[in-house]
């Protein structure tokens, strides 16, 4: 099987700022899109190249077309370039250029990530969060004692798996609680903040949510704007927990001829959060909607559980939350699953989710930690390094600070990248599921409008990743079975404004390695 694997390094990279960010004034549109998003509106460069037949001729082809494509954009002359290719059927290098220098790969990173949790966790692991009581008369439906929500870390709890517990609850027979809710997220240390988010500490926007035992709704909550002709605009909050988040002051104008501007500030205020909104929508807007992160995600859960255990009329007899390890004499009285890794994965990388990521890296520090106690970032960081490590990347030779690759967290070489991707697609437990996880050039994810038309359609599969001065792409490219590339294209300190200007040069690389393909194939 045929492997290439190409890369672009920068040495001396700065801070790498993330690019999602709240609506910006001005705009009559929805919140502006992540930075992820944005970089799936690359269509590809659509070009139709055709390389020799001759496999010496064609070889010397792909390498004269990758270099071409790194010396053919002078305006990214200031941002250093280096790619690496490799052919895995033969062993045989097919290109280098600064191919150990290390570098910042933005949510490639999540690659990593991935990798490790297949290769420690399996496709099968799944997240549970369950319900236990200390005592229960089954003939009143009472309660003696205390009902215990434990949280896993799912990072893909609903509202609605909340609610559903809280029925299953109800259908045990259930009826009051003589003691209190308590919570149990022992599974995660206190520390919410993945590493290098609070390089951004006012940044309240949902793609840089906390991570903790028990969260909902990846940590945040929904703001919708609707425009009322003839009135204020309409403003709700989602999940309904107003003991935790609250609406505030509300000046919205609804209009007809201007633009959408609005302001959404979320405040901390006597133990809640207030959320105030305040500007104009215009009616062609519709419906507008921002997610925003809280700060302590397992009060947004516990509220949305509480009140789900209202809604059953099953009554708590003690109004606070405490918070202790479920006691070993607990019965358990109704439990939810998560999806299994091999799908949660799929969403987390088609979509460049970090809150999935983050809590992923954490789950792995809590299922490998060898001592008692609940999972540190350091620890997830570890089971990262001793995964990899098995796969040829030893503790020390590049960094890997968080799970998601956001802000300057991560520094690994193109050889690196490479080591990885073959070692992933040649071990049939990860493999499989690291490939399906990735967006589909022209059909979903990340990249459903990037080769969108001709030959290449279809025929990557790649992980993207943006920072202010990073863009990076890695993943597979095949024309069959037995004809298939894996790459990882990154490049680093971009000049201003020039982000579309690196992803056409990995378009251009992108259209040589499927001609080098497609003469091979015949």
């Amino acid at each position: 099987m045929l492997a290439v694997i190409l890369a672009f390094a920068s040495i001396g990279v700065q801070e790498a700022r993330s690019q999602p960010a709240s609506p910006t004034a001005g705009s009559d549109q929805p919140p502006p899109p992540s930075a992820e998003e944005e970089e799936a509106s690359s269509g590809g460069s659509g070009t139709t190249l055709v390389a020799p037949a001759d496999p010496k001729a064609r070889l010397v082809w792909l390498q004269a077309k990758l270099a071409q494509a790194i010396a053919s954009h002078p305006q990214l002359g200031k941002a250093r370039v280096g790619a690496y290719a490799f052919d895995i059927a033969t062993g045989a290098e097919l290109f280098t250029h600064d191919a150990d220098a290390g570098l910042a790969i933005a949510s490639n990173a999540k690659l990593l990530t991935t990798i490790a949790a297949l290769g420690t966790l399996g496709s099968g692991f799944r997240w549970r969060t369950a319900v236990y009581v200390d005592d229960v008369d089954d003939a009143t439906g009472k309660v003696k004692g205390n009902i215990y929500l434990r949280g896993r870390g799912d990072p893909t709890l609903s509202v609605g798996d909340l609610q559903q517990l809280a029925a299953d609850v109800a259908a045990r027979g259930i009826r009051s609680i003589e003691g209190q809710l308590v919570v149990d997220a022992s599974y995660f240390d206190a520390d919410v903040e993945p590493p290098h988010f609070a390089e951004q500490p006012k940044e309240r926007a949902a793609f840089r949510a906390p991570v903790a035992s028990l969260g909902v709704g990846k940590s945040a909550f929904t703001v919708t704007v609707l425009p009322e002709p003839g009135a204020n605009g309409f403003v709700e909050l989602s999940p309904d927990v107003p003991e935790y988040v609250r609406l505030g002051k509300t000046d919205v104008k609804t209009v007809t001829d201007k633009r959408t501007r609005l302001k959404i500030d979320v405040k901390p205020k006597g133990g809640h959060l207030e959320v105030e909104v305040s500007g104009q929508i215009k009616v062609a807007t519709g419906s507008y909607d921002v997610r925003k992160r809280v700060d302590d995600p397992a009060r947004l859960a516990t509220e949305v559980f509480r009140a789900a255990l209202a809604a059953h009329e099953i009554k708590l007899g003690r109004k606070t939350t405490g918070s202790a390890q479920v006691p070993l004499a607990a019965k358990l009285v109704a439990a939810h699953d998560s999806a299994p890794l091999s799908l949660v994965i799929r969403d987390m990388n088609k979509q460049s989710d970090n809150y999935v990521a983050e809590t992923l890296l954490k789950t792995l520090g809590a299922e490998t930690r060898s001592t008692p106690g609940p999972a540190t970032w350091a620890d997830g960081k570890a089971a990262v390094a001793a995964f990899l490590t098995k796969l040829g990347m030893p503790p020390g030779s590049y960094r890997a600070d968080n799970g998601s690759g956001l802000y300057g967290a991560s520094s690994v070489s193109p050889r690196q990248l490479v080591t990885i991707l073959r070692a992933a697609y040649k071990d049939f437990r990860i493999g499989p599921d690291l490939v399906a996880s990735l967006p589909v050039g022209g059909v979903d994810g990340t990249l459903a409008k990037r080769w969108s038309k001709g030959a290449a359609k279809g025929r990557v599969r790649a992980k993207t990743g943006t920072l202010d001065k990073v863009v990076s792409l890695a993943g597979y490219l095949g024309v069959d079975s037995a004809h298939q590339l894996a790459f990882a294209i990154v490049a680093n300190e971009i000049p201003q404004g020039q982000r579309a200007a690196a992803r056409a040069v990995a378009d251009e690389m992108v259209d040589a390695m499927l001609a080098y393909l497609d003469a091979a194939s015949r």
